[in-house]
């Protein structure tokens, strides 16, 4: 067991008053000291922007309601999941605690981030960010199956099973060091009742998660958003991917990403 009190950043792309976030604070607290600091607004698909906007630099002191009995004192930083991330580990951790973070988690998303759609992830874009300046990341996200009904209030969406399995990674990555010499982990749980340890290793499916659907003949001078779904059908994950593990086997998928993308 640790006798050393590890530092852990808690951020997302969801934004400071994500349930999701909240769940993942839960988790993190379990395991070490945690200073959370996040996109003060929605930030879903930003990936590792760096956008340029008259506010970058603002963080606002604020106190969240994590469900832990008692206000948490919380940094929402004015930029993309990849500003939040860097704010934390360079200049927010440091002035608060004298160091940088041991390990960043960034979620708990709200949706999956399987396949190479997680390439426009802001999970995964705040994961590699904290990776980029030295901080090894878990990445989390929670299956959401009906993702447009809930889209406007994710607040009844269980986030236990992602809770417990935040905390059964955190122990694992700390204690024991990342699996398979991974920069990141990204671990994606079902939405159903789980325990952290039904998981499986997979790897990356090399299509989508939410694929791209047809755009209908429009008007150009209309504003239109690509709509995405995450249908499939038995062909559409390989077995052993992280998509087949989640979307067919119901299993939690933990995925070991590297930041080095080098094809020899």
């Amino acid at each position: 067991m640790m006798t050393y009190r590890p530092l852990i950043l808690v951020t997302n792309d969801d934004g400071i008053d994500s349930p999701g976030l909240a769940a993942a604070a839960r988790g993190a607290i379990k395991v070490g000291d945690v200073v959370i600091a996040a996109p003060s607004e929605q930030q879903t698909a930003m990936g590792r922007a760096y956008p340029r906007r008259d506010d970058i630099g603002v963080i606002d002191v604020v106190q969240i309601d994590i469900g832990v009995g008692y206000p948490i004192e919380a940094y929402a930083v004015h930029g993309s999941p990849g500003y939040a991330a860097a704010y934390g580990v360079a200049e927010i951790a440091p002035k608060l605690k004298g160091r940088r973070p041991d390990i960043t988690v960034s979620g708990v998303n709200i949706g999956a981030n399987c396949g190479s759609s997680i390439t426009s992830s802001g999970t995964i874009g705040a994961a590699l960010e904290s990776v980029d300046m030295g901080v090894p990341a878990l990445a989390m996200s929670l299956e959401i199956l009906d993702y447009d009904a809930r889209c406007h209030d994710f607040s009844g969406v269980d986030y236990r099973s992602a809770e417990k399995a935040t905390e059964y990674w955190l122990w694992e990555i700390l204690e024991n060091g990342m699996p398979r010499g991974a920069d990141i982990l990204n671990v994606n749980v079902p939405e159903t009742v789980i325990e952290p340890d039904d998981y499986v290793f997979t790897f990356l499916e090399t299509h989508p998660y939410y694929k791209a659907q047809p755009i209908p003949e429009r008007d150009w001078s209309i504003p239109y958003m690509i709509r995405f779904d995450s249908e499939f059908g038995d062909k559409d994950a390989r077995e052993g991917s992280d998509i087949h593990t989640l979307h067919f086997l119901r299993k939690t998928s933990v995925t070991p990403l590297t930041i080095d993308m080098t094809k020899w």
